[in-house]
């Protein structure tokens, strides 16, 4: 599961996405080790296809990486809500040039 710290900055819309992310790429990870558990256990049954456990490996090598992409955005994510949120704004001016805030 996810562990990481998130700012308080950041908005509660944004972190419900980054946690999300996280959440599917546990998700991910969780689907890889089903594919290779089911790689392992057919491959030890009669009539298998010699093709299964290569095939099933290569689907759990896609969740993994899945996973890893799923994370990386997480990740650039909260680093442009935490950056978004630690810079000074900008007055917002009027037609007349007059701060308006």
């Amino acid at each position: 599961m996810a562990t990481e710290s998130r700012p308080a900055t950041a908005s509660p819309e944004l972190l419900a996405y980054v946690d999300d992310l996280r959440v599917d790429a546990d998700r991910m990870d969780g689907y890889a080790q089903r594919l290779r558990g089911a790689a392992a256990t057919l491959g030890g049954c009669a009539g298998t296809p010699e093709w299964s456990g290569a095939a099933l490996e290569r689907q759990a090598v896609a969740c993994t990486a899945a996973a890893a992409q799923l994370r990386s955005a997480a990740t650039a994510l909260l680093a442009h809500a935490t950056e978004r949120n630690a810079r000074p704004r900008r007055p917002v001016h009027n037609h007349e040039g007059t701060d308006t805030r």
